[in-house]
Order: structure tokens, then C-alpha cells, then sequence
């Protein structure tokens, strides 16, 4: 093999890197790059904070990816959590033990997963207006149930009544987060469902050419119905933990999530070599809205600035996947 081979190979090679992974080196650069102008940045106690506050974004996220995986859309994941929070805060404030709490919203969660998913595979109705739909019918089922948007304040009550309902967004299991062990377990959850499981292939082969997967055989439509299911449960325990650790809930205080959650979906295709949505990646891509958000907030930089920059990335998302798809 010549020097002039050899060369040529090592270039390539690096050509290759710098297409499959450069966007997430940039990602990398950008985060320590607002580490060296704000060393407080970088800190222990201010990387475990952001850590904690990315959960929310990080089991929304999911919950979207699986059913983007496939091709689809849901819109109404915020206002799912949205609604799952409150009924929590309203069970608790009605004297209900703190399982039934926990519980009741995630089976609320998937029954809106449900219908959802009858609604787009099964009666045909399109995912960007079947899902607004749906998340205009929650918001004004908040409305009602709340008198206009009145807070639910869980911190007012004596701490014995709210201790075992606050300890999964407040409490640490040794010490990690309960936050932080809770989205663990969704990540984990997500990857065998997505990895190990029977209906990770048909979600795969549906997300790759539906009409290839319905002449092999596979049943799309209830395939593509679940991943809402799913996205539903997760929506819903994403809530309840939001609830957990702040102690209020309030109406449409979960909405600023949706676009962040989509920026993380996307985001997250940067870590495939194909372009792809993947559980992986959208665990970066969670990760990094939250540091990029903190580190903006640190560097007296505010929502305008947080938004330009994760519709740049989605963007750049989207042309690098192209990309890597022609290539």
C-alpha cells in the first residue's frame, strides 16, 4: 500500500467522522465553549441541577421519538403532561393517598394514547391535526377543572401529607436523584422497547416503508397506534414528576416543553449514522437543550436567544440527515 493509499484512506476516514459525527463534536464545543467564558458553568453542583431538570424534557422527548420513528406526530404530549400534573396536585389536595396519585394520571395518560392512536391509525385522521386537536380538548378540560387556570399548590399543605408524593421529584435514593433514577428507568424502558423487543422491528419497518412492512405482513396499524400509547404513558409520567418537584401544578406549565422536545428528537438523529431517530440520541439531544438553556441563562441570555439557536440546530438537523441519507 503507497503513502498516497494510505493518505487517502485517513482521509476518508476522517471525511466519514466529520459527516456522521461533526454536528455533535460542534454540540460539544458550543457547551464548553460557554464553560470557558462562565467557569460556573462547568461546576459540580450546576451540572447536577441541569442533570434534575432535564428529566422532564428527557421522558417527553421519548415518548415523541417512538411515535416520530414511525413517521407520525403528536402534538399534544405537553398538555398531556399538563393534565396529568394537575390530577395529581388535585388528588393529593383531596386527601388521596399518594399511589393513586402517581397512578391514576399515567392511566389517564394512556387512554389519550389510545384514542390518539385510533384516531390516526385507524380512522385515518392526520397526526399534526388529530393531536391538536386533542391537546385543545385537554387544555380546556384544565380550564374547567381548575376555574380558569387556578393553581394547584401542593407546598401549602403540611409536609406528612405531601412528603410520600414529593419524594419522586424532591428525594434522592442515596445519592442520585430520585428524578434523575425515574428517567433512567424510562430511558431503559424506551431502548428494549425500541431495541429488544418485536415491535421495535415493525416500528423500524414501518418508519422505513409502510407499504413494505404491510405487504410483509405487519399489522402497521396497530404498530403505529402504540407508539401513541407509549408517548401517552410517558407524557403523563413526565407531569406527574414535573408536579413532584416543583409542588404546583398550573395549567399549560408543561407547554414550553413541546418545542424543546421536538429540537431534542431531532437533535438526536445527529447521533445516527443514517440520520434516524434513535432513543440514544434523543438522550443527547435532551441533554444538550438543557445544558445550551442553562449555559444561556448563566451568560444573562434569555428565551429568544434559547429558541434561535434550537430552531438553528433543528434545522441543521434535518440538512445533515438529508445528507447522510444521499450519501
Amino acid at each position: 500500500m503507497t503513502a498516497t493509499t494510505t493518505q487517502n484512506l485517513v482521509t476518508e476516514r476522517i471525511t466519514g467522522f466529520l459527516r456522521d459525527y461533526g454536528a455533535l463534536l460542534g454540540m460539544l464545543i458550543v457547551l464548553l465553549i460557554v464553560g470557558a467564558l462562565k467557569p460556573s458553568f462547568l461546576s459540580t453542583s450546576n451540572l447536577t441541577n441541569v442533570l434534575r431538570q432535564s428529566t422532564i424534557l428527557i421522558m417527553l422527548s421519548l415518548g415523541l421519538t417512538i411515535v416520530m420513528s414511525m413517521r407520525g406526530v403528536d402534538l399534544s404530549i405537553a398538555q398531556i403532561a399538563d393534565a396529568a400534573g394537575l390530577m395529581a396536585a388535585m388528588l393529593i389536595l383531596h386527601g388521596q393517598p399518594a399511589w393513586m396519585a402517581l397512578i391514576v394520571p399515567v392511566v389517564f395518560g394512556l387512554g389519550v394514547g389510545a384514542i390518539n392512536g385510533a384516531l390516526m391509525a385507524y380512522l385515518g385522521v392526520p397526526a399534526i391535526i388529530g393531536t391538536l386537536g386533542m391537546m385543545f380538548v385537554i387544555r380546556s378540560g384544565e380550564l374547567l377543572a381548575t376555574n380558569g387556570a387556578e393553581p394547584q399548590m401542593l407546598f401549602t399543605l403540611p409536609r406528612a401529607i405531601t412528603k410520600s408524593f414529593l419524594f419522586l421529584g424532591q428525594g434522592y435514593i442515596g445519592p442520585v436523584s430520585a428524578l434523575v433514577v425515574l428517567a433512567a428507568v424510562v430511558v431503559m424502558l424506551a431502548a428494549v422497547l425500541m431495541h429488544l423487543t418485536p415491535f421495535a422491528r415493525r416500528a423500524h419497518a414501518v418508519g422505513a416503508n409502510v407499504r413494505a412492512a404491510f405487504l410483509a405482513g405487519i399489522d402497521i396499524r396497530g404498530v403505529f397506534g402504540l407508539g401513541y400509547v407509549v408517548a401517552g404513558v410517558f407524557a403523563a409520567i413526565a407531569g406527574v414528576a414535573l408536579v413532584s418537584r416543583t409542588g404546583i401544578a398550573v395549567p399549560r406549565g408543561a407547554e414550553p416543553y413541546l418545542l424543546d422536545a421536538f429540537a431534542a428528537a431531532y437533535l438526536g438523529t445527529l447521533a445516527s449514522r443514517h440520520g434516524d431517530m434513535n432513543v440514544g440520541g434523543t438522550l443527547i439531544g435532551a441533554l444538550f437543550i438543557a445544558f445550551l438553556g442553562n449555559g444561556l441563562t448563566i451568560l444573562g441570555l434569555g428565551a429568544p436567544y434559547r429558541y434561535t439557536l434550537n430552531g438553528a440546530f433543528i434545522l441543521l438537523a434535518m440538512a445533515v440527515g438529508a445528507l447522510k441519507r444521499k450519501s
